[in-house]
């Protein structure tokens, strides 16, 4: 099913949105997640990379955001994704989530895919399956439609999942279609626009550091920032020197440099 040029317009201005907030990992991932539901009409949304995976494996997967759950449950997505790791495809498929089956050829394939498990999926092998009775039953996720690409710095599996309850209208040819789109829109920017955890960004930056950051990108001076946050400048110089040490340059101007050209760099490759 071809989707609106309404929804069109409305994965284009996401995915804006999403530049947005390029140097911070959390924030762009999250508003992407948040997007991605308000656009097919989901609950949940999850988003995983798997790192040192080889043909036929599962490498590490991590799970690098989710939107939707308390705090409480997204500890047991976690632990669910943790059961893949280091595993064969094909016994993933057998023992734990049947849908793995479709997913893996459609990559051998194609090299991606977006697909929805209403779409797929046996639903009598899906709802007697672990992967179904031990977890996504337990966070009230029934349907369910994925979509993974390989980026290309660093080079990996992303996906992106998004979830509805049970009792929701399956998902459609519509919803599959928009979640191709927008992968589809975000996938080359990954690692290239938009920063991940192995960039240099605001990953691991304190609340004050954060605040710090941002002030001197609005064009503060450390005077102006030690007054704006009521630190005094002593404090406010030692966050400066820690934002230089933890973005790689040594002055004002290189740290400024690198977010007006807005493209990530690899963490522990001095910024040029």
């Amino acid at each position: 099913m071809d989707v609106s040029l309404d929804e069109v317009s409305q994965v284009i201005r996401l995915v804006r949105e999403v530049c947005d907030s390029w140097d911070d990992p959390a924030a762009w991932r999250s508003h992407l997640l948040q997007g991605a539901c308000t656009l097919l009409n989901g609950h949940v949304g999850l988003m995983l990379a798997d790192y040192d995976a080889e043909a036929g494996y599962f490498g590490n997967v991590a799970v690098t955001a989710i939107v939707g759950l308390p705090a409480g449950m997204e500890s047991m997505v976690r632990s669910a994704m943790s059961r893949m790791e280091q595993r064969q495809f094909s016994d993933v498929a057998e023992n734990e989530m049947p849908l793995v089956r479709n997913l893996y050829d459609d990559m051998v394939r194609q090299g991606w895919t977006t697909t929805a498990i209403s779409q797929t999926a046996d639903a009598a092998a899906y709802h007697a399956s672990p992967w179904y009775q031990e977890f996504r039953k337990q966070i009230d996720c029934d349907d369910n439609v994925t979509s993974i690409r390989i980026v290309d710095v660093p080079r990996r599996p992303e996906a992106i999942s998004i979830d509805r309850p049970h009792g929701a209208p399956p998902f459609g040819p519509r919803e599959v279609a928009l979640l191709k789109l927008l992968h589809d829109e975000i996938a080359p920017l990954v690692g290239v626009r938009l920063a991940t955890e192995d960039h240099l960004s605001r990953d691991g930056l304190s609340k004050r550091l954060r605040e710090t950051l941002s002030l001197l990108l609005e064009g503060r001076s450390e005077k102006q920032v030690a007054s704006a946050l009521n630190l005094a400048g002593r404090t406010v110089h030692d966050y400066v020197t820690r934002l230089y040490e933890h973005f790689h340059v040594s002055s004002r101007a290189e740290l400024l440099a690198y977010f007006i050209r807005r493209r990530p760099t690899p963490r522990g490759q001095l910024a040029s």
